[in-house]
Order: C-alpha cells, then structure tokens, then sequence
C-alpha cells in the first residue's frame, strides 16, 4: 500500500510522517469486476478512489436511461467526483462503470479532507484535479454543439483503438452510443455509412477501423 500510494500521488513528499501514516493504515484494496456500476453523489461526500489497475468509465445519465460518458480513469488515476466532494459548493451525480476487471484503492473522504484543510499540497493537487476534469467536460460539450454525430463517432472509434491498442474493436454499437449520448440506431446508421466509404468494416460485435488515417480527419 505505501509504494503504491507513494508512486501515485504526487503530494507525498509533502506529506507529514502523521499524514502518511494515516493514509497508509486507512486505505483499503477494493477488487471490482467488470461490469459492476456505482452512484455517487446527491450531496454525499463518497471514498477517494483510485485506479490501481484497470478501466473505469465516468459517465451521467438522463431521467430517461439515455447516457453519456465524460471520461475514463485508468492506472493510477483518481475519480474527480470523489474529489471534488471536498469542495462544499460542487454538488452532482455520477455514475462509475468498470470495463475491466480493476483493482481499486479506497481513501476515505474524512482522512483526505482532513489532510484537504491542513495540507496545501494536498489542497493545491485537489483543485488543479477538478480544473482538468472540468476542462475534460468543457471540451466534451463544446464536441456536443459544435461537432455533428459522424466526427464525434469516428473520434470515439480513435479512442477505443488507442485504448485497446489494436484496430479490431470488440465492442456493441450499443456501447458506443452510450459513450456519444446518441441512439443505437444512430450510431448502426452512420457505421454503415464508413462501412461503405472504406473507413470500416462490420461484423456481429466487432469493427474493424481500415482507414485511421480518414477517421482522424473526419469534420
């Protein structure tokens, strides 16, 4: 727990013997499988968590099922809501779904508010945490206004590639449209359409990106 603590949080240096012992016997291991989804919010203030290996992706949901993701946490990364619920005046809903197997490690809230209000470098690595999320967000809605379905998809294509490290993406039309808040019917019809311009080629569960070169410049 002490190295892995150590190596992740960029404020340990900074830390007191007290401080660190008080991290190091108060964080526990939390195993997750795939598949598993968490709420958080409604004015709780939840556990710090952090990714110690894995993927899980953030995201928010409309009254009517419909969702949308705003990010996704990998290795050594920490969930912003949690956070964020250091700051008394931020208050919303989110939901956390892990897409791999992950191990994860939980600080609880009242040990990191504590060293939040004593410590300025934990305070100082807490706000510029929820300034890039929120600028992860801002950039997310301008995507929404700005940018039609068909670029919007084909960087969603890009990423999934990036983050799986292989151009075969084994993942539902369902998924991706969870990612892009749109309709399945969307997502199938516009996939054909790359299917049709070489961009892609489909399969029951499966794409295959043929062309990464035309989805990256896609307007």
């Amino acid at each position: 727990m002490k190295e892995f603590l150590q190596n992740s949080l960029p404020f340990w240096d900074e830390l007191s013997d007290y401080e660190k012992d008080l991290l190091i016997n108060g964080s526990k291991l939390q195993i997750r499988g795939a598949g598993m989804i968490l709420n958080h919010g409604g004015g709780e203030c939840s556990d710090v968590e952090i990714v110690k290996s894995g993927m899980e992706r953030v995201y928010v949901s409309s009254p009517d099922g419909r969702e949308i993701t705003l990010y996704r946490l990998l290795d050594n990364d920490i969930c912003m809501m949690s956070a964020a619920c250091m700051l008394n005046s931020i208050s919303f809903s989110i939901s956390l779904q892990t897409e791999t197997d992950c191990e994860i490690i939980l600080v609880p809230h009242e040990i990191y508010k504590r060293l939040f209000d004593s410590n300025a470098a934990v305070k100082n690595f807490t706000l510029e945490l929820v300034s890039s999320k929120f600028t992860d967000v801002m950039w997310l809605l301008e995507q929404l206004v700005f940018s039609n379905m068909g670029s919007r998809l084909a960087g969603a294509l890009i990423e999934h590639s990036v983050l799986n490290g292989n151009h075969v993406l084994d993942i539902t039309h369902e998924k991706i449209a969870s990612d892009l808040g749109t309709a399945r019917e969307v997502v199938t019809r516009l996939l054909k359409q790359f299917q049709l311009d070489g961009l892609v080629t489909l399969s029951r569960g499966r794409i295959e990106i043929i062309n990464e070169k035309a989805l990256r410049f896609m307007k």
